[in-house]
């Protein structure tokens, strides 16, 4: 066969087509092509299994090299979609597993063919799921997945968009992050992971695993801080009394000495937790000094670090976005313009009504002030008008 013939003809010699392309990268003769034999004693006996059978198979198309092996990828989609509904699905995760199973260095080939897959599905398909795996498989073979990043923004449309089950999500979320943490981008991986977690809503042995690694993983997970945002999680309330509950509470509300006293048990690294545990009571710190002069001494205390590395911790905790602060080097203080609340409850409420009772009060004085202002200005004036007038009657 010199070439693979138009998509457009009969299914039935696009299933010769096919089926001679293969029979051809297997190096086998025209008039003895055992392939194309299998496949016609097949589509006599069971017309409705040939579509799965020739999308299986190839995956040979990705070991040669060969000019038409786009083209034949083409009309092994176009075979596919054509498979009755019963036969849909097999027939679509075949020729997903043949592309993704299949050991070839042609990454792009094979993310060009599953694109064109998953865009040839209906937009509401549950099968674009299987295909978006695929996708994501071979673009994780080819440590690419940076490239699809952005793409992901979009994952919770998809997901309503194809119709897929919860368990069928949760399979998703879980898949992606561990990828991502593969990749080494355990930011992204925890954000999957927690998408995971709000679809649980009521407490049970899944649920309860996922919240103990998510809270493990946050915590261990270098710039996290937002710990208030993961109590709001129902699988989160689920496991209070656990360890992994108690340690969370502990960067919500315990301090060094606390996090020293605690017994990790192997659940986060050290170091790691007593960076964490530093830069979140140096906050706690600032927002309890708001606009206030902080020492370096206070500061060397509350963190227990040498004071000639407070200067390292301040803006540490800078960077983290947890405060704003102004270093004064010379006088050795620190005066916060901002700081994160670690946990903000009826305490927090309370301190912010006063600052804003405060604050009114501070602007009743600086109005009274102006007030007097503008009458001294005004009397001055009226007095400047009369001696004004007593001059010229004179």
């Amino acid at each position: 066969m010199a070439s693979i013939v138009s998509v457009q003809s009969p299914l039935e010699s696009q299933i010769d087509d096919l089926a001679f392309y293969i029979s051809r990268l297997r190096g086998e003769s025209e008039d003895d092509a055992a392939y194309v034999k299998e496949i016609q004693t097949l589509v006599d006996a069971d017309k409705n299994k040939v579509f799965a059978k020739l999308a299986s198979d190839t995956g040979i198309l990705l070991t040669k090299n060969d000019r038409e092996l786009e083209h034949g990828f083409n009309l092994a989609i176009v075979l596919v979609l054509s498979a009755p509904e019963s036969e849909l699905p097999g027939s679509v995760k075949a020729l997903v597993d043949a592309l993704t199973k299949t050991e070839s260095t042609k990454i792009s080939l094979k993310q060009k063919i599953l694109l064109n897959l998953y865009n040839a599905l209906p937009s509401s398909s549950p099968l674009r799921y299987d295909v978006f795996l695929g996708l994501l498989e071979v673009t994780s073979q080819a440590d690419e997945l940076d490239s699809l990043l952005p793409q992901l923004a979009n994952i919770d449309t998809w997901t309503k968009q194809w119709g897929i089950d919860v368990a069928t999500e949760r399979q998703l979320y879980q898949n992606l992050a561990d990828k991502l943490t593969q990749a080494g981008d355990k930011k992204s991986a925890l954000d999957f992971l927690l998408k995971k977690l709000a679809t649980f809503k009521d407490v049970d042995a899944e649920s309860e695993a996922n919240a103990k690694e998510v809270l493990v993983r946050a915590i261990s997970l270098e710039n996290y801080f937002a710990f208030e945002e993961l109590l709001e999680y129902k699988a989160v309330q689920g496991i209070q009394g656990s360890k992994e509950y108690a340690l969370l509470d502990l960067f919500l509300n315990g301090d060094l000495a606390k996090f020293e006293a605690f017994a990790l048990d192997g659940l986060v690294d050290k170091e790691v937790g007593l960076r964490k545990i530093r830069l979140l009571s140096l906050a706690s710190l600032g927002s309890e000094n708001l606009a206030r002069e902080l020492t370096y001494s206070q500061i060397s205390q509350a963190l227990m670090i040498p004071e000639d590395e407070v200067e390292m911790w301040v803006i540490d905790v800078i960077r983290a976005g947890l405060v704003e602060a102004k270093l004064d080097q010379l006088n050795k203080t620190v005066i916060v313009h901002r700081s994160i609340y670690r946990v903000f409850g009826k305490e927090q409420w309370q301190q912010l009504s006063s600052r804003l009772n405060a604050w009114k009060d501070s602007l009743k004085d600086i109005l009274q002030v102006i007030g007097n202002a503008k009458m001294i200005s005004a009397t001055h004036g009226a007095t400047a008008g009369l001696d004004d007038a007593a001059v010229k009657s004179n």
